[in-house]
């Protein structure tokens, strides 16, 4: 019996909720095994949870063309572009965390989804990465992620920064999501951070007093890629319905 039934939603709070259409962006390059899992899980999800079974659901794996360090910041504003027009709200999803019990139902205002399952000890109050959800129109207030981060970096501290300088700040659904184990880009083994974070730390200890002001300098509105293929997503060689695999070009790096 879900909380319709139960009285906790009437038919106008449902309808928000749970009928928008939500379009889920994996950022990726090179694990195709996380892929897999990520893809097996998420279909199954969608299938079977009580409530978010109801949410019209298209998947968009963004992968970043070329040999350039990774983007992540970039290649999630690329794929909000992509997915925009056919979608209500987002999901930034990490392709390495499995939701095991959450909520991807529709907000207003930002939200994180994942806590329970992170790799990192993070701060609760602070921390708004691994899987955040927004509204369209949340989105375009916040000018998307920074594109200044080549390799590991701190973007999501910058997002989290967006929402509380234009959004009131974010909500904390605190969901249960599976890890998968990888080696971190941004600390070693030994806990110590390696040279690439060591370098996107470095700048945005530079950018960090002017924030504010780089919100409209960097983002959305200065995006700029190439879409070098948009086709269904095809896992095992099965297509899978509502998902599609974009390869973009984002360019380099200015020296």
């Amino acid at each position: 019996m879900d909380e319709r039934m139960n009285g906790l939603l009437n038919e106008g709070e449902f309808l928000a909720r749970y009928k928008k259409r939500l379009a889920i962006i994996v950022p990726y390059r090179n694990r195709p095994r996380h892929l897999t899992a990520f893809i097996q899980r998420i279909t199954n999800y969608f299938q079977r949870d009580k409530l978010d079974r109801n949410i019209p659901v298209s998947v968009h794996v963004v992968e970043q063309h070329g040999d350039a360090l990774f983007n992540a910041g970039k290649i999630r504003n690329c794929g909000y572009r992509l997915a925009a027009k056919t979608c209500d709200y987002v999901c930034f999803h990490d392709v390495d965390y499995l939701p095991i019990w959450t909520d991807y139902s529709w907000s207003e205002k930002p939200a994180r989804l994942c806590w329970y399952g992170l790799r990192l000890r993070e701060n609760r109050e602070k921390f708004f990465g691994a899987v955040v959800l927004f509204d369209n129109r949340a989105f375009e207030r916040v000018n998307g992620y920074p594109n200044a981060y080549w390799g590991w970096g701190p973007e999501d501290e910058e997002l989290g920064f967006r929402c509380k300088t234009l959004t009131g700040g974010f909500d904390s659904r605190d969901g249960t999501y599976l890890a998968l184990p990888h080696p971190h880009r941004g600390i070693n083994t030994r806990g110590i951070h390696t040279e690439e974070a060591k370098r996107t730390l470095a700048l945005y200890r530079l950018r960090r007093p002017r924030l504010a002001e780089l919100i409209k300098e960097d983002g959305l509105s200065g995006l700029q890629f190439e879409t070098v293929k948009s086709t269904p997503l095809r896992i095992e060689g099965v297509t899978v319905p509502n998902a599609f695999h974009h390869l973009v070009d984002i360019g380099k790096p200015e020296s």
